[in-house]
């Protein structure tokens, strides 16, 4: 009988460790679920705010095509399918730049309510991808933390789950000091 008694405390035992560890697991994977999901809609409303940029800007490009001697080909083998959303920021943040230094070389051609009325949607588009990037990296730091850590990494590394890269694509455990982009 005693026997008996021993093999069922075991038993019991055993189950209640097995399922603190099971809920252990499952806790841990829904919050790397949750900064997974996070990251991605974050990853959404970036690509989104992209494409109404690109449009905008290629709008803009138009405008000053027809209202100015010049001929600006910026979007000519702008391929955004073979490059990152960190390459397509920094390239039409460029292009940006540059329309602003062409509406201020040529007020008496572009001072007109158009190119004003693009400027100011590529600001708010502007500030809702500045808002969507600093989500984004927000819950890639979450995720990478948590990734790091023991037993959330036995976990991330059975469900494939990967460190995440800034959305300034640096990389913050290398050596590399000289990757950040602006």
């Amino acid at each position: 009988m005693k026997h008996m008694e021993k093999l069922t405390i075991i038993i019991f035992t055993l189950i209640a460790v097995g399922g603190l560890l099971g809920i252990a697991y499952i806790a841990i994977y829904n919050r790397l679920q949750k900064y997974t999901i996070r990251i991605k809609e974050a990853e959404s409303e970036i690509d989104e705010t992209l494409r109404k940029r690109y449009d905008l800007l290629v709008s803009m490009e138009t405008l000053i095509n027809s209202n100015t001697d010049l001929n600006q080909r910026n979007f000519e083998g702008f391929e955004t399918d073979k490059m990152s959303n960190f390459d397509v920021d920094r390239k039409l943040s460029k292009i940006k730049e540059i329309f602003k230094m062409i509406g201020a070389d040529y007020p008496d051609k572009l001072d007109n309510e158009n190119f004003r009325n693009l400027m100011i949607e590529i600001k708010i588009i502007e500030e809702k991808s500045d808002a969507a990037k600093a989500y984004y990296n927000k819950y890639t730091t979450s995720l990478n933390m948590l990734i790091k850590r023991f037993s959330s990494n036995i976990i991330a590394s059975i469900c494939h789950i990967e460190e995440r890269s800034y959305f300034d694509n640096k990389n913050m455990n290398d050596k590399d000091i000289l990757d950040f982009k602006l």
